[in-house]
Formats: C-alpha cells, structure tokens, sequence
C-alpha cells in the first residue's frame, strides 16, 4: 500500500502534465505558436529562458540550506549532489548554464554567448526568478521541498519543449541542427542528470514529510507550476511585441 505522501507525489506528477501548460508540449502557448515566430522572437524567448538554468543553483543552494536546517539530512545530501551535477562534476568542469550558451554558440555565433550572458531580466522573467527563489527559500521546509520536486519533476518535459524552440531557432537562423555540446546536453539532461535528480528527491523527502506537512508541500509545488504557466505566457506576449 502506498503512503499518503507517495499518493500525493503521483497526484501532483500526474497534475503536472494533465493542468500545468508549461510543459505541455501542446498547451504551452510558444510552442503553439512555434511555426509563426520569427528566428528574432525565437532568440529572444532563448535568451530570456537561459536566466532560468542561470539562477538554479543557486535555487537548490537555498532549499539545500533549509534542508540541513531542519535535519532532513538525506534530502540535503541529494541535493549537495544536484548542485554539483549543475556545476559540473559529471560534464568536465563546466556547468550545465555554460554547457547550454556554448553549445548554442557552436552553431548560432560566438556574439550570441556575450549577448545571452549579459542580458538582463525582463518583467516576465524577474517576476518569474523572484517567485521561485520565494518558494523555495521559505523556512518552512515542507514548501521549499515542494517547490524544489517541481523545478526537479518538470525539467525534463519543459527541457522537451525549449529543444523544439531551439531547433526551430536554428533552422530559422542557420539552416543547422541540433548537433555538438547542445546534443549532449539534452541528451545527458533528458536521459540521466533530471530523471536522476527527480528520482533523488522522491526517494529521499518520504523519510521526513509527515502527513500533516502534505498541504504544505502541495503548495509549495503548485506555486512553482503557477509561475512556470504565468512566465511562458508572457514571455510569449513579450516576444510578439518585438518588431
């Protein structure tokens, strides 16, 4: 028989894909309107995307933190693995952030990584990036472990989504695929490093979630899924106010 915090773990995975556009590959609104943009739009929307992948570590640093804090010991160490993956201890050194702008360099231009790394936020993105970090650096640790196996359990399908953008971007901008480090690191993020990082977690938060915390932890994931819906629309809106 399964506990209720491994009901509530299927409840919300299965929500996720069922309520939660942004990784719907049908629902979310720029991959709807994937054929109609421009390689200009797509560029932008990349770019705005990349101060995502940016600011996770330090996502997992503050929920890693919260962790220790409150002695859910194998969670903190699940997640002091996480940090280091992003960083680079399974990609030679370079973190994933650096793995994804230099791949997207190999094939669309050296300029771009200088443009994409000193980008600022646009409303839609700061809003985003600051109701995240929010969620999961509350002190309450059953939310910030609710928020931190949402940005774990939706990588992979969002991940899914932003190669489809990429690879319309490319065609669009240099008649390329998909190939070098920007096929590595899909391949190893969809194939190994999110799938092991989701399964990491849901083995480790059972050992500490008492029922009574479920509401908490619910919230905590629907917060980050409610902003990852709100963020894609208006970074779609954002993109088709571009000339």
């Amino acid at each position: 028989m399964q506990s209720p915090i491994e009901i509530e773990l299927a409840g919300l995975r299965r929500r996720m894909h069922e309520a939660h556009t942004a990784v719907h590959p049908e629902k979310n609104p720029v991959a709807k309107s994937l054929a109609s943009l421009s390689a200009e739009k797509l560029q932008y929307l990349l770019g705005q995307y990349s101060l995502f992948p940016a600011r996770i570590v330090s996502f997992l640093y503050s929920a890693r933190d919260t962790a220790r804090g409150a002695g859910w010991e194998s969670v903190a160490a699940e997640l002091t693995r996480n940090i280091g993956e992003e960083l680079g201890t399974e990609s030679g050194g370079t973190s994933h952030y650096e793995m994804l702008l230099h791949g997207i360099a190999e094939l669309a231009g050296e300029a771009l990584y200088e443009e994409f790394r000193s980008l600022e936020a646009s409303p839609a993105t700061e809003a985003f990036l600051s109701r995240v970090e929010s969620a999961v650096g509350s002190t309450d640790m059953a939310h910030a472990a609710g928020a931190t196996y949402a940005l774990e359990s939706s990588a992979v399908p969002e991940l899914v989504i932003v190669r489809d953008i990429l690879s319309r971007f490319l065609v669009l901008a240099t008649n390329r695929t998909i190939e070098g480090t920007l096929k590595t690191f899909f391949d190893m993020h969809l194939g190994t490093w999110e799938p092991g990082h989701e399964q990491g977690l849901h083995a480790s938060i059972p050992n500490y979630l008492p029922e009574s915390d479920i509401p908490a932890f619910h919230k905590g994931f629907e917060e980050i899924m409610d902003a990852m819906d709100e963020w894609w629309g208006e970074l779609n809106a954002e993109a088709r106010t571009l000339i």
